[in-house]
């Protein structure tokens, strides 16, 4: 129960997508999924999400949710959202040079993968405009700068379930080689692709498993 302890009163911020967006929680310019009654019927307070359900049982300290749903990791954007909205830019942007948590939550890659963007291979630095197009570097230049910018940090890679295999494994390599912890999540509910009310509750519980 160590970890518990630790995370017992912490703070944390979560960089993500549709799946940790809730309306009056995330900033006014990000896209926003939830509450989404006609989608997900059992998701309609903002202590349904897996992000409050980790906080409330830890007594936890949100200092940005900066998720946006639709967001891709990668540069290449859907076409209805301006290139901030990428993973890469609002990490470039907005976790750096302001205050660290004691936890990052980085859980993307859902929309890379939906809307199949190029994987590319991994890449630990020199990145160039044309390589941050492709997820598995897109994925390694936002841990890169999570973790050099906010060095007392716990970086935390929350990887979903029904990804491209190859993302998921590159991702998982990725957070091995920054020294990110993992979440691999399993078997987790959902309603059009989104997590129910249980599927909240089944990555609050994985998430504080795996960083007991």
């Amino acid at each position: 129960m160590e970890q518990k302890s630790k995370l017992h009163g912490a703070s944390f911020s979560i960089l993500g997508d549709s799946y940790s967006t809730f309306a009056g929680n995330i900033p006014e310019k990000n896209d926003c999924y939830y509450p989404n009654a006609a989608c997900v019927r059992d998701v309609l307070r903002v202590e349904d999400t897996w992000w409050h359900i980790l906080m409330t049982r830890n007594g936890m300290r949100l200092v940005l949710n900066d998720s946006y749903s639709g967001a891709t990791v990668c540069t290449e954007v859907r076409e209805t959202q301006p290139l901030s909205a990428a993973f890469t830019e609002r990490a470039k942007n907005n976790f750096t040079g302001k205050e660290s948590p004691d936890y990052i939550f980085f859980f993307g890659s859902t929309n890379d993968s939906w809307l199949e963007r190029t994987i590319g291979r991994l890449q630990f630095g020199n990145w160039t405009e044309e390589d941050l197009k492709e997820v598995l570097p897109a994925c390694c230049y936002v841990l890169d700068v999570l973790t050099k910018a906010n060095p007392n940090s716990v970086v935390v890679t929350v990887i979903n379930t029904d990804l491209h295999p190859e993302i998921a494994a590159g991702m998982a390599e990725a957070a091995a080689h920054y020294g990110s912890v993992p979440v691999i999540l399993h078997d987790i509910a959902k309603e059009n692709g989104h997590p129910s009310a249980l599927g909240m509750t089944q990555i609050a519980d994985q998430v504080e498993a795996s960083l007991k």
